[in-house]
């Protein structure tokens, strides 16, 4: 077990610098390589901005909107032009008239700040002719280079006085409390393969551009958590720039991943989509999504909820952007409805947070991304190893899926009954999507954490503040190492919890006290739950709801207790002797020799008895009919008919 314990101050700088990026995956071509590091915690919530004002009165009122409307923030991005000139890293007061005191409002609301910057130094700029005399810049000799922001020279990050003269100057809002930074292209608009670097360089006298660049995003990150362990950058990964469609920032240096610079519309989701799971698949830790795109085509009502809700099921979701972004891009400018399903899929989001922070303490351990199995062909991905995910590319109420092999998948808005549990590798035709859900399926075995506070996504409400809520779909036996946070940074301790479904055990076992609420997926009413401080039973949802306060390490026993492979509306396993004592008479010759009812499904028959329970045999059995069958949309996979 790895636990990462970080404590306040900046003494323990170094050895957090030495702990974030564990070294496994090894790129040739990556002057860092390594795993993706650890999101802090704080940041895996939504995030909100705009680029239309571009001042302190509309970026705290568009916080205040969401909020206001019981629409959580994590952060906010403050974009340009915010400073007095571009990268000089003083805020302009006639639009940001007290922005030290603003970051101090948004924090004591729990929403962190971030600023856009490159490493640009415009020709209008005072500190145009320091970085020049001081020959601080890259390509020196061939004059201004051009960029989308103006004329100017390039920072040359290879050059240790260089970049310690931009670390200072980024450190006055820094020393404010700024959380981090937005990184953009820069690099990207030097030109040409090969840049020229700079007399006090020590890495030569030229380098490729795409490695010149991974010195970019890796200085400002470094200097960033030196400064503050739970600062970030966010930087794109895999992208389409004018300096070539490749990943961009390090692996190891890139905390969130942002996608930018796409349409609003259905066109844009499906652009994005293919940038944000090649980034994924390339080991990116935290993709996400930007919500609504940035320019283009402003989002329309449906395009912003179906982008809101991909950009939901990953573990980065932030909205805002040119195109719209305060008109179009927020929900309340369409109507309540479009507010309800927004607030619903933001808080579904942030009650992920443990989920998400827990698979990405995973792939900074041994690589790989937080989305998985993304398929750019049929547009599904994986959120961790639990979540599947079918994304709506176009305007419209249903679509196919085809559901991962290995696995039983549960239908997330309809987990109670037998037409919701689909077996891996099969195929869903019109699978019905309205416009309030999302095609959402959780893995027949998983375990949960979630943070849950409000009653907006039914996973709880506030009574569950202060608890760290467990969603538990019992199959067999399953086993999950929770790498749960220990704060909003990045350290944590491991919990292990296992369910056993047979027995109806569930057993948690970690370091630390601390109150769980476990919601257990029960076909049948419990009629007691051993070692719980209180249990209650949601009939309606079939859920069995269990506290178990101030503890470490425990088990709890279930009496009378169904999942989804013990309960006829479950997933039903082969069968065979073993399991007719599970669903008719203990003796293998008590199997009745008639029946009240046959489930008629795609021309296949599931034969109950009279107390409901599936009757099941022997393949062997005289009086059963030896050709077994798998139900394609019941999902009970082995289902028989009477021997005529």
């Amino acid at each position: 077990m790895m636990v990462m314990q970080i404590k306040n101050g900046l003494s323990i700088a170094v050895l957090f610098l030495l702990a974030l990026f564990n070294v496994s995956n090894v790129r040739a071509a990556d002057p860092f390589p390594g795993n993706p590091p650890i999101t802090p915690y704080w940041a895996l919530g939504p995030w909100v901005w705009e680029d239309m004002t571009n001042t302190q009165t509309s970026t705290t009122q568009l916080v205040q909107n969401y909020l206001s409307r019981n629409i959580p923030v994590c952060g906010v991005m403050v974009d340009s032009p915010w400073e007095t000139y571009y990268n000089t890293f003083v805020p302009d007061a006639s639009r940001y008239a007290t922005f030290s005191a603003m970051i101090t409002a948004l924090h004591a609301q729990g929403v962190r700040v971030i600023c856009w910057a490159t490493a640009w130094i415009n020709n209008d700029s005072p500190d145009y002719a320091t970085v020049k005399t001081d020959k601080y810049v890259v390509n020196p000799n061939s004059g201004d280079g051009t960029w989308w922001k103006g004329s100017g020279v390039h920072i040359d990050h290879t050059n240790p006085q260089a970049q310690a003269w931009l670390d200072a100057k980024m450190d006055n809002v820094l020393n404010m409390g700024l959380d981090g930074w937005k990184l953009d292209m820069g690099p990207d608009y030097l030109g040409g393969s090969t840049v020229t670097l700079s007399a006090g360089s020590t890495l030569g006298a030229t380098m490729a551009l795409t490695t010149f660049q991974k010195y970019y995003y890796q200085t400002i990150y470094d200097h960033a958590i030196a400064k503050n362990p739970e600062n970030v950058i966010t930087a794109r990964g895999y992208a389409g720039t004018p300096g070539g469609t490749e990943d961009k920032a390090p692996i190891t240096k890139d905390p969130l991943c942002w996608q930018g610079d796409y349409a609003g519309d259905f066109s844009g989701i499906v652009s994005q989509a293919g940038f944000v799971y090649q980034t994924a698949i390339d080991g990116y830790g935290c993709p996400g999504v930007e919500v609504g795109g940035y320019s283009g085509a402003s989002p329309t009502k449906n395009s912003l909820i179906r982008y809101a809700q991909f950009g939901a099921m990953t573990p980065y979701m932030e909205n805002g952007g040119s195109n719209g972004g305060l008109t179009n891009h927020v929900p309340w400018y369409w109507d309540t409805t479009t507010v309800s399903i927004y607030r619903y899929f933001a808080t579904l989001h942030r009650e992920l947070s443990p989920y998400n922070f827990s698979g990405i303490v995973d792939c900074h351990l041994n690589g790989g991304s937080q989305m998985k199995s993304c398929d750019k062909t049929n547009y599904t991905h994986k959120l961790g190893s639990d979540i599947f995910v079918g994304l709506i590319t176009s305007d419209v109420l249903a679509r196919n899926i085809t559901f991962p092999a290995g696995d039983h998948w549960i239908d997330y808005w309809d987990e109670s009954t037998a037409a919701s549990n689909y077996a891996g590798a099969t195929t869903k035709t019109g699978y019905a999507v309205p416009l309030n859900q999302f095609p959402i399926f959780i893995r027949a075995g998983a375990i949960i954490p979630m943070d849950v506070k409000t009653n907006v996504t039914g996973h709880g409400d506030s009574t569950a503040t202060g608890k760290i809520t467990v969603l538990v779909y019992p199959y067999k036996t399953s086993t999950m190492t929770f790498h749960r946070s220990l704060g909003t940074g990045v350290a944590y301790e491991d919990v292990t919890i296992t369910m056993n479904e047979t027995s109806g055990t569930i057993t948690v076992s970690g370091p630390t006290a601390v109150n769980y609420r476990l919601r257990v997926k029960s076909f049948l009413a419990p009629t007691g739950v051993t070692n719980a401080t209180s249990y209650s039973y949601d009939s309606t949802h079939k859920v069995i709801i269990i506290d178990k306060t101030a503890s470490a390490s425990f088990t709890l026993k279930i009496s009378n207790f169904e999942g989804y492979s013990l309960s006829p509306a479950g997933i039903m396993p082969k069968p065979d002797k073993a399991n007719l004592a599970r669903y008719s008479a203990p003796a293998f010759t008590a199997l009745p020799t008639s029946f009240s009812s046959a489930h008629n499904q795609a021309s296949h028959f599931a034969m109950y008895d009279a107390t409901g329970r599936m009757v099941e045999g022997d393949v062997s059995g005289g009086s059963i009919n030896t050709a077994w069958k798998s139900l394609g949309v019941g999902y009970k996979p082995y289902v028989f008919k009477v021997k005529e």
